[in-house]
């Protein structure tokens, strides 16, 4: 996997494909697993933060539109 330039339009879907995967195996566990379902929450609330911090910068560089215009 090639990784990309940060704040571009393919980190951002790079990093979405992530989220859904991580999303994916958290839902998959059950209640016995729910200290991993819960480390996987954090890791998740993580990536998510990541995500916006990058887009934040791919707005500031010109890499990315403003689409929202909260930046």
């Amino acid at each position: 996997m090639k990784t990309q330039e940060y704040g571009t339009v393919k980190y951002i879907e790079e990093m979405d494909k992530i989220l859904d995967d991580l999303d994916l195996m958290r839902k998959r566990l059950g209640r016995n697993e729910r200290k991993e379902r819960f480390t996987i929450s954090k890791a998740i609330e993580s990536i998510r933060y990541l995500q916006r911090k990058a887009r934040k910068h791919g707005i500031k560089t010109g890499l990315l539109e403003d689409e929202d215009g909260d930046c």
